[in-house]
């Protein structure tokens, strides 16, 4: 058995809703898919990158939920880290599945919107999800993550999916994002934390990057020729060669 990083990068034009939460292509994925399969080769870790949809739900975004639909990724591996395609791993990056291996645990990244916020501030910032409508600010200030990598186990995905497979009835007012940290909630499944420094959401302009295992790329400008970030990310890994045209 063995450990793998998996990435989703799908054409948006093969699903019903190509503009559903704002989120199309961007350049920073080919510096994220390269900076992984370096990270996974250095650690002995599997990589998969999805290209084609399977789920084929509204936008790729949604594919994720393969993790807990398909129960057969556990025939394979012990544990599986999603990562957005905007998430750069850094060359020092340490081995996450060494640090945080707590098998029963779903495992996510502390967020200090949420975990640095107060309890009513926590309900304020989920005032547009109505799944959470019930829950007090109490328990959203602890248990409320950001949706960029996370880490499943076996024991972990059981645990929720049942509700997962609640996708499908969703309104559009209700993102993955938004889902699935009610999932999270809603089943009372052992959470571990994962230091913030595997991911951190800034543009690496006002950041020192030496503190940092993973960088998520933040802003609008990240998918613009001559961003910041870009200048970054040339210094990090020079022997990915952009195309803008």
């Amino acid at each position: 058995m063995k450990n793998l990083v998996i990435q989703y990068y799908i054409d948006i034009n093969k699903y019903s809703n190509p503009t559903f939460n704002n989120l199309g292509p961007s350049p920073i994925e080919k510096y994220s898919s390269y900076s992984f399969k370096k990270y996974c080769d250095k650690y002995n870790i599997d990589y998969i990158k999805i290209t084609e949809p399977k789920l084929g739900f509204k936008h790729p975004t949604w594919e994720r939920f393969d993790l807990w639909c398909d129960r057969s990724w556990w025939d394979k591996y012990d544990q599986i880290c999603y990562v957005d395609s905007d998430v750069i791993s850094l060359p020092w990056a340490g081995n996450i599945f060494k640090e945080f291996k707590n098998p029963d645990a779903f495992k996510v990244c502390y967020y200090r919107k949420f975990t640095g916020n107060t309890a009513d501030g926590s309900k304020k910032r989920c005032s547009n999800n109505p799944l959470m409508d019930p829950i007090p600010g109490e328990v959203l200030k602890e248990k409320c993550w950001q949706t960029g990598l996370f880490i499943l186990s076996k024991e972990s995905a059981e645990k929720m999916r049942n509700l997962v497979l609640k996708y499908k009835e969703q309104p559009d007012a209700i993102d993955d994002g938004m889902f699935i940290n009610w999932v999270t909630i809603a089943s009372n499944v052992n959470l571990e934390k994962i230091s913030e420094t595997y991911n951190t959401k800034n543009n690496g302009e006002t950041i020192n990057l030496k503190g940092l295992n993973f960088l998520h790329c933040a802003g609008g400008k990240k998918h613009k020729e001559g961003a910041r970030v870009f200048e970054i990310l040339k210094n990090l890994y020079p022997e990915v060669k952009m195309d803008w045209r």
